[in-house]
Protein backbone atom coordinates (compact mmCIF):
# COMPACT_ATOMS: atom_id res chain seq x y z
CA UNK A 1 0.00 0.00 0.00
CA UNK A 2 1.35 3.20 -0.61
CA UNK A 3 0.78 6.20 1.98
CA UNK A 4 -0.67 9.40 1.09
CA UNK A 5 2.83 11.34 0.32
CA UNK A 6 3.15 8.37 -2.17
CA UNK A 7 0.42 8.22 -3.81
CA UNK A 8 0.43 12.50 -4.02
CA UNK A 9 4.15 11.70 -5.74
CA UNK A 10 3.10 9.23 -8.54
CA UNK A 11 2.81 10.62 -11.78
CA UNK A 12 -0.37 11.64 -13.77
CA UNK A 13 -1.02 10.33 -17.07
CA UNK A 14 -1.10 12.51 -19.67
CA UNK A 15 -4.52 12.55 -22.07
CA UNK A 16 -1.81 11.23 -24.93
CA UNK A 17 -1.28 7.82 -22.34
CA UNK A 18 -4.79 7.95 -21.74
CA UNK A 19 -5.82 7.37 -24.92
CA UNK A 20 -3.09 5.22 -25.77
CA UNK A 21 -3.99 2.70 -23.05
CA UNK A 22 -8.07 2.92 -24.19
CA UNK A 23 -6.56 1.96 -27.51
CA UNK A 24 -4.33 -0.80 -26.49
CA UNK A 25 -6.95 -2.41 -23.91
CA UNK A 26 -10.56 -1.85 -25.31
CA UNK A 27 -10.55 -4.00 -28.50
CA UNK A 28 -10.04 -7.18 -26.59
CA UNK A 29 -12.87 -6.12 -23.80
CA UNK A 30 -15.48 -4.43 -25.85
CA UNK A 31 -14.90 -3.55 -29.12
CA UNK A 32 -14.14 -0.16 -31.07
CA UNK A 33 -17.25 1.46 -30.57
CA UNK A 34 -15.60 2.29 -26.59
CA UNK A 35 -12.58 3.61 -28.50
CA UNK A 36 -14.85 6.24 -30.29
CA UNK A 37 -16.48 6.91 -27.37
CA UNK A 38 -13.32 7.38 -24.73
CA UNK A 39 -11.80 9.92 -27.38
CA UNK A 40 -15.03 12.03 -27.71
CA UNK A 41 -15.32 11.75 -24.08
CA UNK A 42 -11.36 12.89 -23.70
CA UNK A 43 -10.67 15.48 -26.77
CA UNK A 44 -14.57 15.99 -27.46
CA UNK A 45 -16.45 15.55 -31.13
CA UNK A 46 -14.10 15.82 -34.10
CA UNK A 47 -15.70 18.44 -36.59
CA UNK A 48 -15.22 18.56 -40.38
CA UNK A 49 -14.23 21.77 -41.85
CA UNK A 50 -16.63 22.89 -44.51
CA UNK A 51 -15.84 22.69 -48.24
CA UNK A 52 -16.43 26.50 -48.90
CA UNK A 53 -14.38 27.24 -45.71
CA UNK A 54 -11.35 24.82 -47.09
CA UNK A 55 -11.59 26.76 -50.64
CA UNK A 56 -12.24 30.14 -49.42
CA UNK A 57 -10.29 30.45 -46.28
CA UNK A 58 -13.62 32.43 -45.28
CA UNK A 59 -15.62 30.70 -41.91
CA UNK A 60 -19.37 31.97 -42.33
CA UNK A 61 -19.98 31.73 -38.76
CA UNK A 62 -16.95 33.98 -37.87
CA UNK A 63 -16.85 36.22 -40.82
CA UNK A 64 -21.06 36.68 -40.35
CA UNK A 65 -21.29 37.41 -44.34
CA UNK A 66 -24.44 37.19 -45.41
CA UNK A 67 -25.93 34.44 -47.71
CA UNK A 68 -28.30 34.54 -50.59
CA UNK A 69 -29.68 31.84 -52.24
CA UNK A 70 -31.74 30.89 -55.04
CA UNK A 71 -32.59 27.72 -56.53
CA UNK A 72 -33.70 26.84 -60.49
CA UNK A 73 -34.65 23.79 -62.00
CA UNK A 74 -35.61 22.32 -65.06
CA UNK A 75 -39.58 22.96 -66.47
CA UNK A 76 -39.89 19.13 -67.07
CA UNK A 77 -38.91 18.82 -62.52
CA UNK A 78 -41.05 21.66 -61.70
CA UNK A 79 -44.06 20.23 -63.93
CA UNK A 80 -44.32 17.02 -61.29
CA UNK A 81 -42.70 19.11 -58.40
CA UNK A 82 -43.54 22.27 -58.62
CA UNK A 83 -42.84 23.29 -54.77
CA UNK A 84 -39.42 21.63 -54.64
CA UNK A 85 -37.43 24.90 -55.02
CA UNK A 86 -39.37 26.62 -52.32
CA UNK A 87 -39.30 23.84 -49.94
CA UNK A 88 -35.38 23.32 -50.56
CA UNK A 89 -34.75 26.79 -49.92
CA UNK A 90 -36.30 27.10 -46.84
CA UNK A 91 -34.89 23.66 -45.29
CA UNK A 92 -31.65 25.22 -46.16
CA UNK A 93 -31.69 28.49 -44.67
CA UNK A 94 -33.03 26.91 -41.77
CA UNK A 95 -30.26 24.49 -41.75
CA UNK A 96 -27.64 27.19 -41.68
CA UNK A 97 -29.47 29.39 -39.43
CA UNK A 98 -29.33 26.90 -36.70
CA UNK A 99 -25.48 27.17 -37.52
CA UNK A 100 -25.92 30.70 -36.73
CA UNK A 101 -24.71 31.55 -40.49
CA UNK A 102 -26.31 34.85 -41.92
CA UNK A 103 -29.17 33.95 -44.29
CA UNK A 104 -31.37 36.17 -46.46
CA UNK A 105 -34.88 35.46 -46.11
CA UNK A 106 -35.95 33.12 -48.77
CA UNK A 107 -39.73 34.82 -49.29
CA UNK A 108 -37.73 38.67 -49.50
CA UNK A 109 -35.59 37.06 -52.54
CA UNK A 110 -38.65 35.30 -54.12
CA UNK A 111 -40.71 38.72 -53.85
CA UNK A 112 -37.47 40.87 -55.14
CA UNK A 113 -37.41 38.08 -58.48
CA UNK A 114 -41.28 38.55 -58.90
CA UNK A 115 -40.75 42.31 -59.00
CA UNK A 116 -37.52 41.98 -61.26
CA UNK A 117 -38.60 38.91 -63.44
CA UNK A 118 -34.72 38.02 -63.88
CA UNK A 119 -31.77 37.43 -61.51
CA UNK A 120 -29.22 39.54 -63.51
CA UNK A 121 -25.63 39.46 -62.39
CA UNK A 122 -26.49 39.08 -59.26
CA UNK A 123 -24.85 42.56 -58.41
CA UNK A 124 -27.77 44.51 -57.89
CA UNK A 125 -29.79 41.35 -56.06
CA UNK A 126 -27.00 41.21 -53.35
CA UNK A 127 -26.54 45.30 -53.01
CA UNK A 128 -30.15 45.01 -52.38
CA UNK A 129 -29.91 42.44 -48.94
CA UNK A 130 -26.96 43.65 -47.83
CA UNK A 131 -25.32 39.96 -48.89
CA UNK A 132 -21.87 39.37 -49.64
CA UNK A 133 -22.51 35.64 -51.06
CA UNK A 134 -25.23 34.39 -53.91
CA UNK A 135 -25.32 31.05 -53.90
CA UNK A 136 -27.05 29.03 -56.85
CA UNK A 137 -28.32 25.34 -56.19
CA UNK A 138 -29.28 24.25 -59.96
CA UNK A 139 -30.83 21.45 -59.90
CA UNK A 140 -30.62 18.83 -63.20
CA UNK A 141 -32.39 16.12 -61.93
CA UNK A 142 -35.22 15.11 -59.10
CA UNK A 143 -37.18 11.84 -59.37
CA UNK A 144 -38.02 9.44 -56.33
CA UNK A 145 -39.21 6.04 -58.46
CA UNK A 146 -36.43 3.27 -58.97
CA UNK A 147 -35.79 3.17 -63.08
CA UNK A 148 -37.94 1.16 -64.83
CA UNK A 149 -40.27 0.27 -61.74
CA UNK A 150 -43.14 1.96 -60.55
CA UNK A 151 -43.83 -0.37 -57.17
CA UNK A 152 -40.00 0.51 -55.92
CA UNK A 153 -38.71 4.08 -54.44
CA UNK A 154 -35.61 5.42 -54.31
CA UNK A 155 -34.61 9.34 -54.72
CA UNK A 156 -32.32 10.28 -57.20
CA UNK A 157 -30.71 14.22 -57.53
CA UNK A 158 -27.92 15.26 -59.35
CA UNK A 159 -27.35 19.43 -59.41
CA UNK A 160 -24.55 22.19 -59.32
CA UNK A 161 -23.97 24.99 -56.17
CA UNK A 162 -21.83 27.67 -57.45
CA UNK A 163 -21.25 30.43 -55.01
CA UNK A 164 -20.72 33.96 -56.57
CA UNK A 165 -18.88 36.99 -54.31
CA UNK A 166 -20.22 40.28 -54.51
CA UNK A 167 -17.77 43.05 -54.68
CA UNK A 168 -18.53 46.51 -55.61
CA UNK A 169 -15.82 48.14 -55.11
CA UNK A 170 -13.56 46.21 -56.96
CA UNK A 171 -12.42 45.72 -60.62
CA UNK A 172 -14.74 42.45 -61.34
CA UNK A 173 -17.99 43.03 -59.19
CA UNK A 174 -19.04 39.46 -58.98
CA UNK A 175 -16.50 36.56 -59.34
CA UNK A 176 -17.45 32.57 -58.85
CA UNK A 177 -15.61 31.81 -55.94
CA UNK A 178 -17.01 27.92 -55.13
CA UNK A 179 -18.59 25.03 -57.03
CA UNK A 180 -19.41 21.77 -55.92
CA UNK A 181 -21.64 18.78 -57.74
CA UNK A 182 -24.31 17.35 -55.23
CA UNK A 183 -25.20 13.85 -56.42
CA UNK A 184 -28.17 12.25 -54.08
CA UNK A 185 -29.13 8.69 -54.12
CA UNK A 186 -31.94 7.82 -50.93
CA UNK A 187 -31.69 5.31 -49.64
CA UNK A 188 -28.18 4.02 -50.69
CA UNK A 189 -28.12 0.70 -50.48
CA UNK A 190 -31.59 -0.27 -52.13
CA UNK A 191 -35.04 0.94 -53.00
CA UNK A 192 -38.22 0.52 -50.38
CA UNK A 193 -41.54 -0.57 -51.46
CA UNK A 194 -44.36 1.97 -52.51
CA UNK A 195 -46.71 0.45 -50.37
CA UNK A 196 -44.42 1.06 -47.41
CA UNK A 197 -45.47 4.90 -47.45
CA UNK A 198 -47.01 7.68 -48.92
CA UNK A 199 -45.11 9.27 -52.15
CA UNK A 200 -45.81 12.63 -50.30
CA UNK A 201 -43.65 11.48 -47.29
CA UNK A 202 -41.27 9.79 -49.43
CA UNK A 203 -40.06 12.96 -51.45
CA UNK A 204 -40.09 15.17 -48.32
CA UNK A 205 -37.42 12.77 -46.83
CA UNK A 206 -35.81 13.18 -50.05
CA UNK A 207 -35.96 16.90 -49.51
CA UNK A 208 -34.53 17.31 -46.04
CA UNK A 209 -31.67 15.10 -47.21
CA UNK A 210 -31.15 17.34 -50.47
CA UNK A 211 -31.37 20.20 -48.17
CA UNK A 212 -28.76 18.88 -45.78
CA UNK A 213 -26.13 17.40 -48.01
CA UNK A 214 -26.25 21.29 -49.64
CA UNK A 215 -25.94 22.77 -46.40
CA UNK A 216 -22.97 20.89 -45.14
CA UNK A 217 -21.08 22.62 -47.85
CA UNK A 218 -20.76 25.66 -46.12
CA UNK A 219 -20.58 24.59 -42.13
CA UNK A 220 -18.49 22.40 -40.12
CA UNK A 221 -20.02 19.28 -38.83
CA UNK A 222 -19.22 16.49 -36.36
CA UNK A 223 -17.62 13.13 -38.63
CA UNK A 224 -21.18 10.95 -37.70
CA UNK A 225 -22.93 13.48 -39.68
CA UNK A 226 -21.23 13.61 -42.88
CA UNK A 227 -22.41 12.49 -45.81
CA UNK A 228 -20.34 11.02 -48.81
Amino acid sequence: MLNADERLNQPVLSTGKLLLMAAVLLPGLCGCGLIITAGKMVMGESKSPSSFEQITGTNLVESKDRLLIICTAPHRVLVEFPSVQLELLDRISQNLERREIQVVSPDDVAAWYDDHGEWGDYSELAEHFGARYVVHLSLRTFSFLEPESTNLLRGRSEGTVKVYEIDSKGSIPVFKTFERDLRVKFPEIHPVPRESGSDDVFVNKLINRLALQTSQLFHDHGLNETIF
